[in-house]
């Protein structure tokens, strides 16, 4: 791959762009000025089929990223993290020429561009430009992925488990398996006492025609989440490929979060160059070695790790659970959670509560957290609850 300083004219998000960060003033719309293309009738189940046995073929293009979600200006924040020695990307605070590099933090806010290469289900570049001067790919090639902040010079090389080999297939069920029809039917059954699926107006995405997918919340008063749409390629190798992604929240206007290919996809296999990864001279590489864990055992480490329960169904479904990195939030110690979080009362106690239009997060002195994409007087009703 080529490095940031020779992609700049071509992939730099503009600066109109940038200029809106925070403000939402060009946040992208889902539906075209020009007139929807004229396309078969097609179900919810129909679509719902085609996603299931979609592939997505190798293309190139650019991903537009738009975070609403009702927060101010996070620049103050990232800074007070990077000082409490929390901030930076890849190679974390402290990295070459002192910059803590790139904050996850500044994507919930505003709109960006990545620049997407795929090349197959294990070969994929993603570029993103935060700025003239700073650029974070992200590259993936067979077990093996590149993490790289132009900002600080870093890299980090994640190397997972080898791909096994190919084993003699098993001998064909006696039940044939579900066709993709047959699993969007159950899929669609099962949702349906919480959820509404159905068709809006077909559109084009990055000029590729497309159909509109909704679904919604049934009866769900606690929920924040209005609908989900999500725009299916409708034609030739795109078909039943999600080409655009949006989550609305309830009275809102525009998208709280939105993720799709914007300008024009190129169909075909990405040039090489982009697809392969080499550390630049002088860069900081932070190599980690991930090793599969045995198969029966490893869903329970992760559950008892994250020791996480639910409280309600559907869509008010809050998740609970304790970390003893959050112990003492409400308190001076917690500097960073002040940072992102407003002081509430909760049975007495001082809480923090992280607040947006969609996802929220109750976190109380002892370590116990709620969080889902509820308001936060359903938070505080679980939290009251269980106290």
């Amino acid at each position: 791959m080529r490095y940031l300083g020779w992609r700049r004219a071509r992939y730099v998000v503009p600066a109109a762009v940038m200029a809106a960060i925070g403000g939402g003033a060009l946040v992208p719309t889902i539906s075209s000025a020009s007139a929807p293309p004229v396309l078969p009738a097609a179900s919810a189940q129909q679509l719902v089929a085609e996603i299931l046995q979609a592939k997505v073929p190798p293309l190139s293009g650019t991903l537009t990223w738009t975070a609403n979600l009702g927060l101010s200006d996070l620049s103050t924040i990232e800074a007070e993290l990077g000082q409490n020695g929390n901030g930076g990307g890849p190679g974390g605070p402290g990295g070459p020429g002192g910059n803590s590099g790139f904050s996850p933090l500044s994507l919930l806010s505003g709109t960006y561009q990545m620049n997407v290469w795929l090349g197959g289900p294990t070969t994929e570049h993603l570029a993103l430009s935060e700025s003239s001067d700073q650029e974070v790919d992200l590259i993936r090639d067979g077990n093996q992925v590149w993490l790289w902040d132009s900002s600080n010079q870093s890299v980090a090389h994640i190397i997972g488990p080898a791909t096994p080999a190919a084993t003699t297939p098993s001998p064909e069920p006696a039940t044939p398996p579900l066709t993709p029809q047959q699993m969007a039917a159950r899929l669609l059954d099962h949702l349906s006492p919480t959820t509404s699926v159905t068709t809006g107006t077909s559109l084009y995405v990055a000029g590729q025609p497309a159909y509109q997918l909704l679904v919604a919340p049934g009866a769900a008063p606690g929920s924040t989440v209005n609908h989900v749409e999500i725009d299916v390629g409708a034609t030739g190798a795109l078909q039943g490929v999600p080409l655009q992604v949006a989550i609305y929240a309830n009275g809102q206007a525009a998208a709280a979060l939105q993720l799709g290919f914007t300008g024009g996809l190129n169909l075909g296999q990405p040039p090489a160059s982009e697809l392969t990864f080499t550390p630049p001279p002088g860069a900081k590489v932070t190599t980690r070695v991930v090793t599969k864990p045995a198969a029966n055992q490893a869903g329970l480490r992760s559950h008892s790790r994250l020791g996480l329960t639910q409280v309600g169904r559907g869509w008010d479904t809050v998740l609970t659970g304790t970390s003893q990195a959050l112990t003492g939030a409400g308190t001076t110690s917690s500097a960073d959670l002040d940072a992102v979080t407003t002081v509430v009362e909760v049975g007495g106690q001082q809480a923090r509560l992280f607040n947006t239009v969609l996802f929220n997060a109750l976190i109380l002195p002892d370590g116990r957290f709620y969080a889902g994409f509820v308001t936060p007087t359903v938070l505080e009703a679980a939290a009251a609850s269980s106290s």
